[in-house]
Formats: structure tokens, C-alpha cells, sequence
């Protein structure tokens, strides 16, 4: 039997210009994932990642932190849907992040404000019912995050562990998929899926078998590691 970990990146920078960029934390957490798997006798016969920054950083620390010799691979497949254009699809004026953080800020609890909408700016990309307004809809982001899966599962040798390190997105629309789940699966799953967690396929004649979802348990032993965002 074969296996494929899906890591999501370590923390970006949320809420500054450049988001696809590690913060201090999400490095630790890449290198602590990687000293994860190294303990638990993980040894990968490769490491891909998405083409995202945030991503191929996170990969490098991961390999870092356990020992590995490898370099990572980069496949395009694995990268996160783009959350700027999905906002500013639902609220056009918003490609101002000035006039946006205003906005926010007047609600006098601006988090919040943003969780709500952008929920609802994610539940119309997801309808599919204006998919002319992304240049990626929700349909077309997953058969491509699935045809990335496909194409590594058969590449994937027997007895062999291949490691991906992608984004909440990507990783939950594998589950929700493998569960049969369907979009409603997908946005709960994509809500709480932490930084750097690991999440177990196994691969073996059929199609891959989700094993584990959202394994936090190598952030929980160090306070304040464990990040949604």
C-alpha cells in the first residue's frame, strides 16, 4: 500500500499586501511538520508542491526539518484558489484593499465582517450561476486539483509515500471528494482545516481511500502553533 500526505502551507501573512509569503510562524510550523514526519519514520520518495510562494517555501522548510536530501517538485495542480478574485467578483470596489479595510473597520468588529463576507462571496463561486465572472470557476478548480491527484497517484510506487504540500482549499476539495461530500463538504471542511496539518490518503489498485483529515496533533505540543489562518 502506498500513501500520499497533503500538508497545508504554514502560515501566511494574513492581512498584509503580499498574503502569499510565510510569516516567522508558518516557517517554524513547516520546519515542526517536518520534524513530524521524519519521527513518525516517514520517508517520501518525493515532495511536491503548488506553485504558490507560500507553498514551495513551506515544502523547503518541511524537507529541512526532516533531513530529507530530496528536492522538491512543483506542480501547478496543487495551487489554492485565487480568494482576491473571488472577492472582488462579488464586490468589485474591493480591488481597493484601502476601501475595503474602511469598510471593515466601520463595522467595529472588521474579522468578523470579513468572515461573513467573504462566506457569502465563496458561496456564489461555488453556485457555478455567474462562472463567467472568474477566470477559474469552482467546477473548473476542482477537476483540476483532482486531475493533479490522479496523476500522482499513479506515479506513486508501491509501498512508496509521496508528499504534497498545498493549501485548505486544494486539500479539502480531495476529501470532500473522496467522501463523496460534494461543495457543502468542501466549505466545512475548508473552515477549519489548520496550518501545516497533515491529511493521509492511501493509494492501492482502486481509487485513493482518505485515512485522516486535519492530524494537528505535532502542532498542539507547542503553545501557539496550532493557526486556522
Amino acid at each position: 500500500m502506498s500513501r500520499i500526505i497533503l500538508v497545508r502551507h504554514g502560515q501566511a501573512s494574513w492581512g498584509k499586501k503580499d498574503y502569499d509569503k510565510l510569516s516567522d510562524l508558518g516557517h517554524e510550523q513547516a520546519r515542526t511538520v517536518g520534524e513530524e514526519l521524519a519521527a513518525r519514520g516517514v520517508e517520501a520518495s518525493r515532495v511536491v508542491t503548488g506553485s504558490m510562494r507560500r507553498q514551495i517555501d513551506t515544502g523547503a522548510g518541511l524537507v529541512a526539518g526532516a533531513g530529507w536530501s530530496m528536492e522538491t517538485e512543483t506542480d501547478a495542480a496543487w495551487d489554492e484558489y485565487a480568494h482576491s478574485a473571488i472577492l472582488t467578483a462579488y464586490k468589485p470596489a474591493y480591488r481597493s484593499m484601502a476601501l475595503m479595510k474602511a469598510d471593515l473597520a466601520r463595522t467595529l468588529r472588521p474579522h468578523r465582517a470579513f468572515d461573513e463576507m467573504y462566506a457569502v462571496a465563496t458561496e456564489r463561486w461555488v453556485a457555478g450561476a455567474h462562472e463567467a465572472d472568474y477566470d477559474e470557476p469552482f467546477s473548473a478548480f476542482g477537476e483540476r486539483v483532482l486531475a493533479g491527484l490522479k496523476s500522482l497517484a499513479e506515479n506513486v510506487g508501491r509501498g512508496e509515500t509521496a508528499v504534497v504540500v498545498s493549501s485548505a482549499g486544494a486539500i479539502s476539495w480531495v476529501a470532500a471528494a473522496l467522501l463523496g461530500g460534494g461543495s457543502a463538504v468542501w466549505t466545512s471542511l475548508q473552515r477549519v482545516i489548520a496550518n501545516a496539518s497533515l491529511t493521509t490518503l492511501s493509494v492501492g489498485a482502486t481509487e485513493p481511500v482518505l485515512r485522516t483529515f486535519n492530524d494537528t496533533s505535532h502542532l498542539e505540543r507547542v503553545p501557539d502553533l496550532l493557526t486556522t489562518r
